[in-house]
C-alpha cells in the first residue's frame, strides 16, 4: 500500500497545565483512521503536534524520509490484527528512531506483548482504547522520559573503567582523561546509554550525522576505529565496543 502523510492537528492546547504538549511532536501509523480519531475526539490530545501516515506492512522511502527529517517525539503504530511480519515494523522502526514508541493491536496476546516489547516497543495497548487512557499513558511516558534525560544530563555515567561527565564532555579511563572530539564522545555516550543492546548504522547516522545512512558510506566506520584506538591506548581492559556483522555495534562490559 502506497502512503500519505497528513497533518491531523497542530493546535496550541488551551489549558496552561498542557503547554509542554505544542512542543512535542507525534507520528501516527496507521491503515485507517482509528488513531486520529481518537486523538482528535479528545480535547487534551489534540494539542500535540500530531500528523498520520497510512501505510503497509513495512517501511517504505516516503515513511523513512519523514522519520529522519521530522524527527517525532513519539510514534504511536496501530498493527491491527498483527502477525510475526506486521510486528516486525517495530524492529523496522527502531532502526531509525530513538524516541517513544506505543503499539497498538486488535489482538490482546500475551506472546505478542512480549514479542513487540523486545522489538523495542515502550508501551503496549489493546483496543477499544479509551481516549482518556490514551492520553494519560502518552503523558506518563513523556514525564519518565524527561525524568531519566534530565538525570542523565546531571550525572556522570560510568561503565566498567570508563567514566564520562556529559556536562563538560570529559571521558575517564581509570581516573586519567582521554581527550575525545564532540562526535566521539556523544558516539561513546551512547553507546553506554545503551550498552548490551544493538546500534544500528542507520540509528547512529540518524541521531548523531542527522542525516540517513546510504549504505555504503564509511564516516561512522572510520570514526568508530578513531574512538576505539582512543579508548585502547587510554587504558580501556573492562568494556569493549563489538562490531555487530551486519547490523551495527554493541558496548559491552565484559567484567559484568
Amino acid at each position: 500500500m502506497a502512503s500519505s502523510i497528513e497533518l491531523v492537528e497542530n493546535t496550541q492546547s488551551l489549558e496552561t497545565n498542557n503547554d509542554n504538549q505544542s512542543q512535542q511532536k507525534l507520528l501516527l501509523i496507521e491503515n485507517d483512521h482509528y488513531l486520529s480519531k481518537t486523538f482528535l475526539g479528545n480535547r487534551n490530545l489534540s494539542g500535540y503536534q500530531t500528523t498520520k501516515i497510512r501505510t503497509g506492512e513495512g517501511l517504505n522511502e516516503e515513511l523513512k524520509s519523514y522519520l529522519v527529517g521530522n524527527r517525532p517525539n513519539m510514534i504511536v503504530v496501530d498493527i491491527g490484527f498483527s502477525d510475526s511480519a506486521q510486528l516486525l515494523i517495530i524492529r523496522d522502526l527502531r532502526a531509525l528512531f530513538d524516541g517513544l514508541l506505543v503499539v497498538v493491536s486488535n489482538t490482546n496476546s500475551e506472546q505478542e506483548q512480549l514479542d513487540a516489547f523486545k522489538l523495542g516497543a515502550d508501551d503496549y495497548l489493546c483496543k477499544p482504547i479509551d481516549s482518556r487512557i490514551l492520553m494519560m499513558r502518552i503523558e506518563a511516558l513523556f514525564r519518565r522520559q524527561n525524568n531519566t534525560v534530565n538525570q542523565v544530563e546531571l550525572a556522570s555515567l560510568t561503565m566498567g573503567d570508563i567514566c564520562l561527565q556529559p556536562k563538560s564532555q570529559r571521558c575517564f579511563i581509570n581516573s586519567e582523561v582521554v581527550k575525545l572530539t564532540t562526535f566521539e564522545f556523544n558516539l561513546l555516550k551512547s553507546l553506554i546509554e545503551h550498552q548490551g543492546k544493538i546500534l544500528s548504522r542507520d540509528h547512529l547516522y540518524n541521531t548523531l550525522l542527522k542525516r540517513a545512512y546510504n549504505g555504503v558510506e564509511r564516516t561512522l566506520d572510520v570514526r568508530m576505529s578513531q574512538l576505539r584506538e582512543k579508548l585502547t591506548v587510554g587504558g580501556m581492559k573492562n568494556n569493549q565496543i563489538e562490531t555487530v556483522w551486519g547490523q551495527g555495534y554493541m558496548f559491552h562490559n565484559i567484567t559484568a
